[in-house]
């Protein structure tokens, strides 16, 4: 299970690293393309974990919605505060200051990652994951 779990951040990583790319023009078909593929390969590595979840009757569920919740591990505490920093980063660079474009779509790059590994590493099947 534990290899779903590394191909789905592989796949969230491939999808939300195409962003920092976006300012190259002649690429931007491929990298909607990559994007895509990655978001969804992402979602569909996550399916076996949870039916494997769902089938173990040992395990309590945990009620609500993963991207409610915050610090729950020592996983989510790094990549949640990863988001909060890079949010704050990047509306203070917007108003404060004129960014290039490489920081500012790296800058989305970021916070689209990290929002992507909260909703992973917060949510039901990382807690499962890391119990058994």
């Amino acid at each position: 299970m534990k290899k779903h779990l590394y191909l789905s951040v592989i796949s969230f990583f491939l999808s939300s690293v195409t962003i920092w790319f976006m300012p190259h023009e002649s690429i931007r078909l491929i990298l909607g393309i990559v994007f895509w593929i990655g978001l969804v390969a992402g979602f569909l590595f996550q399916i076996p974990i949870t039916k494997a979840r769902k089938a173990d009757r040992k395990h309590k569920e945990r009620h609500g919605i993963a991207l409610f919740r915050f610090f729950s591990n020592k996983t989510a505490v790094v990549f949640d505060l990863t988001l909060v920093i890079i949010l704050i980063t990047a509306v203070a660079g917007v108003l404060v200051t004129e960014i290039p474009d490489i920081a500012a779509f790296g800058g989305v790059f970021g916070f689209v990652f990290s929002l992507e590994m909260h909703g992973v590493f917060n949510g039901r099947n990382y807690a499962w994951l890391s119990k058994r």
